[in-house]
């Protein structure tokens, strides 16, 4: 086992995620002791951050660190900036600060990368049908979306000797795509209060509201200032039938994103869906028109039917993505 300490974290726009781990060869990144959990907004500035992080692991000295972002990274400079809250983060500021080599990815690329290893999550299949999920899962492409502050995507190559090779994706903010009268008519709705109305205008915390707001408006009832949890509890319990509407319309609309992206990549191994979003309402999810609507492809339906659809239920899959990136980025490093 490796005696070097590492830092890894998974920063979004409501969480900051930073935990520390080791290195070994024989059975992969060991996650060491508990996260530390900080609210994204309360940092307006890298320093800041940078000052709690470093009180909270006083006597640590770190070999190298691994910061996952929700946000696309400068290829140049390495910088990146957490979308939806404009906190700046500068890898020279993150080395100085931390006194080690830092690498920056977007998060869901990070997060890619604890997909083969993932143990806790809920599959949906076509019409409750039995898949051999062994014959397909290792020897073709997977897909990885999820709705959290904002909607986050990647996709898993297979390559040879079992590696896999992970691809960034911006997909989230790709043109919204309606399936149906209904849906067209929010869209209509949502173009009047957004210049670009994006899948992640609709599949999001921030989305959940947007949705509930347009088809409040299609109902022709007064729009509460409800938060994303507030309609997520009541569309569940389907006190609200505002609420519930708009819980069924974001179902369809990711299974329709999820199969979408799918078909995009050829993800014939596997569609996992993450964020925060997805492990709070997976009761729902499972019952929801989410497969159904994934299912529903024209003329390739008998296709997507066969792609196996997950609900991640696992606890902190980002920063156990960040672990194996974090190992595959040294190892690469040392050849």
């Amino acid at each position: 086992m490796s005696e070097l300490l590492y830092l890894i974290a998974d920063i979004g726009a409501t969480h900051a995620r930073f935990q520390c781990c080791e290195l070994d060869d024989r059975v992969g990144p060991l996650l060491i002791g508990e996260p530390l959990m900080l609210a994204t907004q309360d940092f307006s500035d890298v320093d800041a951050l940078l000052a709690v992080v470093n009180t909270h692991w006083p006597d640590s000295r770190f070999a190298r660190a691994l910061i996952a972002v929700a946000g696309p990274v400068d290829l140049d400079s390495g910088d990146v900036t957490v979308l939806n809250t404009g906190l700046l983060l500068s890898r020279g500021a993150l080395e100085t600060g931390f006194g080690c080599p830092v690498i920056c990815v977007n998060d869901f690329y990070a997060q890619a990368h604890a997909v083969p290893y993932l143990r806790e999550f809920r599959t949906l299949t076509s019409n409750g049908s039995q898949l051999d999920l062994a014959a397909v899962s290792e020897v073709q492409p997977k897909a990885l979306l999820g709705p959290g502050s904002g909607l986050g995507m990647a996709a898993l190559i297979p390559e040879p000797a079992g590696e896999w090779r992970v691809l960034a994706s911006e997909g989230g903010h790709a043109d919204l795509a309606t399936g149906s009268f209904l849906e067209a008519e929010l869209w209509s709705v949502l173009a009047q209060e957004h210049a670009h109305v994006c899948w992640e205008t609709v599949l999001s915390g921030p989305g959940l509201v947007n949705l509930y707001r347009a088809v409040s408006s299609i109902w022709g009832s007064k729009a509460e200032p409800l938060s994303p949890a507030d309609i997520s509890a009541a569309g569940m319990l389907m006190s609200d039938p505002v609420c519930h509407q708009t819980l069924e319309t974001f179902a369809g609309l990711l299974g329709s994103a999820a199969a979408n992206y799918a078909l995009t990549v050829g993800a014939r191994g596997g569609v996992y869906l993450g964020g925060g979003l997805v492990a709070k309402l997976a009761d729902f999810l499972q019952t929801s028109p989410l497969r159904r609507r994934f299912d529903e492809r024209g003329d390739l339906s008998t296709y997507v039917q066969a792609i196996p659809l997950h609900l991640i239920t696992q606890l902190e899959p980002g920063l156990l993505g960040a672990s194996y990136c974090l190992a595959n980025r040294t190892r690469q490093s040392s050849l």
